[in-house]
């Protein structure tokens, strides 16, 4: 018999426990932004599940990435429309 992979969504769970103590040693601003960025990355749990990459944390990551570029993107955006003085 072969080994069963746990699912994405668990391995995710596993992950985010296994951080527990690094979050608790964050201060409390930065456990805030933290756990933004773990509902993030649940945010993108389908296109996790289709990356296939050997370490989940990997595609965490990148989702979390997308998802501050886009908002650095909007941000940009909102920058320029600003009218000068």
């Amino acid at each position: 018999m072969g080994r069963t992979i746990a699912p994405y969504s668990r391995q995710m769970l596993q992950i985010e426990e296994n951080l527990s103590d690094f979050r608790r040693s964050l201060r409390k601003s930065d456990q805030e932004i933290f756990d933004d960025l773990i509902r993030t990355a649940k945010l993108q749990v389908q296109a996790g599940v289709m990356a296939s990459l050997p370490y989940p944390i990997d595609s965490m990551i990148l989702s979390m990435l997308i998802e501050t570029k886009k908002e650095i993107n909007e941000l940009k955006k909102c920058l320029t429309k600003v009218p000068d003085k």
